[in-house]
């Protein structure tokens, strides 16, 4: 298994914090970046579509190319703007996304999650000072419900990495918060879920939403 270099990740986040220009990190499962990011994949970030013609430019300038996405064709609904890729000589790779999204269970189409949760994502990051990097994260909250609904609607499954985040930040977030942001996803069965997160039972989670009706 090879690994990116970290130094070009390193550098990679050293240009966007230098640029001023607004943008989350919006998962770092299993703590890969930087050290432990394997070839070909890539980086997810969240950025401000107002910032996006600036941010083009700003990597076009720091040695990166747009490439192909690939899911540049996949079914976009509400305005979800294209996700784009860039790439670098060094193999790193962005996923610039312009929303926090999910893909719906029918077709899988990709739907923005609700405007409270975006305009939280901003209001809430926090930047993360560290020896090996250093670089604009979501709030805890905002993080959970992310990786939450990643596994349930994207990957359709709780894996490991996932599942250990979840319980690495639990203690961190203000349940209350979470609810009602769960609740603008998951509806009435919002309650439910968190609940059984919070007793760690993840394997029933997903045939659980899918047969609750008490809409």
């Amino acid at each position: 298994m090879k690994y990116i270099d970290p130094e070009s990740i390193k550098s990679t986040f050293s240009i966007l914090n230098e640029s001023g220009i607004d943008y989350i990190l919006i998962r770092n499962i299993n703590n890969e970046i930087p050290e432990k990011l394997v070839e070909g994949k890539d980086i997810d970030i969240l950025a401000k579509y107002s910032d996006k013609n600036k941010l083009n430019e700003l990597l076009v300038q720091s040695g990166f190319s747009r490439i192909k996405h690939p899911n540049g064709k996949d079914l976009r609904l509400y305005n979800v703007n294209k996700f784009e890729f860039h790439m670098d000589k060094n193999g790193v790779i962005l996923d610039v996304n312009y929303q926090l999204v999910c893909r719906s269970l029918d077709a899988g189409q990709w739907i923005p999650l609700d405007e409270y949760i975006q305009g939280s994502a901003w209001q809430n990051k926090k930047f993360v000072e560290a020896k090996e990097l250093n670089y604009w994260r979501l709030g805890h909250e905002d993080e959970f419900i992310t990786l939450i609904v990643r596994c349930i609607f994207d990957k359709k499954m709780f894996i490991p990495g996932y599942i250990s985040r979840i319980e690495e930040i639990y203690d961190y977030i203000d349940p209350s918060d979470v609810k009602r942001k769960l609740g603008l996803v998951f509806f009435k069965y919002a309650p439910l879920l968190f609940e059984q997160i919070k007793l760690r039972r993840y394997s029933n989670i997903i045939r659980n939403y899918i047969q609750f009706k008490d809409y």
